[in-house]
């Protein structure tokens, strides 16, 4: 039976996986230096949240603009050539939306986590900033992946799974580095 099911998938091209596998595998490999660097410096969690979604911005506005060309090599042309512009532009925006509400989110976070008092040097407080870190990815990845299934309306070949995983990614690094936190104060006090 099992040898049936493997010729049958080797006559229809071989063994096949999931669209947008390919591009999951590639960003839990990319997730893993960045939950470690969020472990050792929480502020880091909010730099790498706004990558992703300046990222996945640029991804998807780039395909925009290439979106009604015929030719393979005008719109890989197009999309090397427009990347920097493209990339500058959705950096700009993302401070806006969804970085001026996710920051106002999140210094409430933080200021509830802190007990009410920010105190001096509060960016080098991990507690505090991990929360808020957390709740700054969680607020821009849920922003940016309304945005993707908004886009992607518009815009019907646009491959929105890995879209949706970059956009998320943030989010997920930040619960991450919370889970190794959290992890990190219950283990010795447990034992």
């Amino acid at each position: 039976m099992k040898e049936s099911l493997l010729g049958a998938q080797a006559a229809q091209g071989g063994a096949s996986s999931p669209p947008g596998s390919a591009v999951l595998i590639m960003l839990a490999m990319v997730a893993v230096p960045c939950v470690v660097a969020s472990v050792i410096w929480p502020l880091a969690t909010f730099a790498i949240t706004a990558t992703f979604c300046v990222l996945a911005r640029a991804w998807w506005s780039g395909h925009w603009l290439v979106r009604n060309r015929r030719s393979t090599r005008v719109r890989g042309t197009l999309r090397v050539v427009s990347f920097p512009i493209a990339l500058a532009g959705s950096a700009l925006s993302a401070a806006v939306w969804p970085g001026v509400p996710a920051s106002a989110v999140a210094a409430s976070a933080f200021w509830v986590a802190a007990g009410g008092d920010m105190g001096d040097m509060w960016w080098s407080q991990p507690g505090p900033m991990t929360v808020a870190g957390v709740v700054f990815g969680v607020v821009c990845g849920g922003i940016v992946g309304r945005e993707v299934e908004r886009i992607g309306v518009h815009v019907p070949d646009l491959r929105r799974e890995g879209l949706r995983a970059l956009s998320v990614l943030g989010g997920f690094v930040a619960l991450c580095a919370a889970a190794v936190r959290v992890l990190a104060w219950v283990l010795p006090h447990a034992l």
